[in-house]
């Protein structure tokens, strides 16, 4: 029941959601990105709840075309599949690169998403989270990181080297890359 009521509640809010223009975000973090890591070309990445394709585009337009996409509610766009980031359907070491732009705090069950991010993350892949932080947590919105280091604590000590980070009074945003396995 408690799945069950979790899937209904963010399917209406990414339903609501499905036409918002989230690239006065992407665009500027997927920059950010390309500059501060050694992201190639060819470099496989996952782009977690991209309801619309957005983002997957705006990787495409730098020219990065091994991009996918996940999402429990997704449109039509070729690359995105219909999935749960509490259990992906990817093999381990599946991508160099995740990226999760204002999806993580929706998570049930952020142990089982961190496990699932170390799981499909290449040994020395790069992990980008943005979330919305000081919030009153709710239904939909589930876990409030506080920081970015607040973020990096739920992963173990040495697991991710710190990258980069922006905090304002509503938003976090951090870069780490995985240390080998």
């Amino acid at each position: 029941m408690r799945w069950l009521r979790y899937y209904w509640g963010q399917i209406k809010q990414a339903h609501a959601k499905r036409r918002k223009d989230t690239s006065f975000r992407a665009v500027p973090f997927i920059d950010l990105i390309i500059t501060n890591t050694l992201i190639v070309k060819s470099a496989r990445i996952l782009c977690l709840g991209p309801r619309n394709g957005i983002e997957i585009e705006a990787w495409h337009q730098r020219g990065y075309w091994n991009v996918a996409g996940l999402d429990i509610l997704p449109s039509l766009h070729r690359a995105i599949r219909w999935g749960d980031m509490h259990q992906m359907p990817y093999g381990d070491w599946s991508y160099d690169l995740v990226y999760a732009s204002h999806v993580l705090e929706h998570s049930l069950d952020f142990r089982i998403v961190k496990q699932e991010i170390m799981r499909i993350l290449e040994p020395g892949g790069y992990l980008f989270a943005a979330f919305p932080v000081n919030f009153q947590t709710s239904e939909h919105d589930r876990y409030d990181f506080r920081s970015a280091t607040g973020f990096l604590r739920h992963f173990a000590p040495g697991e991710f080297h710190y990258i980069w980070s922006r905090e304002t009074p509503t938003e976090a945003a951090v870069l780490a890359r995985l240390e080998g396995k």
